[in-house]
């Protein structure tokens, strides 16, 4: 008996995913074994499934679809992605540039064919496209609309200005929000691309959010720290190297 290829369908549009689930059911080498609403959903279904292939809308109503991919690559055994996206010219370029596969929405049958044909290939070859240089480019393009993190077993979807600060410690990188402290699964640096104006790198250690800054008070032999409106007062250090940038953009 042949192994069915396995895929599960992302996009928060049911209509979208009932008419890519039909081009795949007119194969025979494919079963799908899922569909998610949202990008929360798509992790936790991927984690469960264990899909050869996932078919990822970028417009998604909780995380962006890019953000997704970012977390699905750091899976031990990852699935292959194919995005699927209404039209958007740089995200098309970004695709081709990259060699990685894609579909247009509205879905065409022979553009699916072709796409099933190469994902084909890629199984049988065990080779995925490399991905880590699109998600970057696309990052770069897109600020991502939601921060996902985790609670203990549980994967948050949270909105940027609910986070405080952020703090790396040794290999993991802490979010204080407004629902405690949670881990963010990826790099102080990666979380920096994500966020928008409102926040600050102060420190190699910490990033901070501007509208929870309460006073900017001096410190030892020309340091300066910021003290945050929090109910345990915490006191930021602003690292030498950053000071010139805080001064520009608080005005000190």
């Amino acid at each position: 008996m042949r192994r069915l290829i396995k895929a599960l369908i992302v996009d928060d549009e049911e209509p979208a995913r009932q008419e890519l689930r039909y081009y795949l059911e007119q194969d025979a080498d494919f079963t799908v074994i899922g569909e998610a609403a949202g990008g929360g959903e798509a992790l936790e279904l991927t984690s469960a499934l264990r899909p050869d292939v996932v078919f990822l809308d970028i417009e998604l109503w909780d995380l962006d679809g890019v953000e997704v991919a970012r977390l699905l690559l750091k899976q031990a055994t990852p699935p292959l992605i194919i995005f699927a996206t209404a039209y958007d010219d740089y995200a098309v370029q970004a695709f081709e540039l990259n060699a990685v596969d894609y579909l247009l929405k509205p879905f065409n049958a022979e553009r699916v064919a072709t796409t099933l044909d190469r994902i084909r290939h890629l199984i049988q070859q065990q080779v995925a496209p490399p991905l880590a240089g699109l998600l970057a480019q696309l990052a770069a393009h897109r600020k991502t609309a939601k921060i996902a993190a985790w609670r203990e077993e549980r994967l948050l979807v949270v909105d940027p200005e609910e986070i405080i600060y952020a703090e790396a410690q040794g290999h993991h990188v802490l979010l204080k929000t407004h629902q405690g402290i949670l881990r963010f699964p990826g790099t102080l640096q990666e979380l920096e691309d994500k966020l928008d104006r409102r926040f600050l790198r102060v420190h190699r250690s910490f990033i901070v959010n501007l509208d929870h800054v309460r006073e900017v008070a001096p410190y030892f032999h020309g340091t300066y720290r910021l003290l945050l409106k929090d109910e345990e007062k915490t006191e930021i250090p602003i690292g030498r190297t950053y000071l010139k940038d805080v001064r520009s953009v608080l005005g000190f």
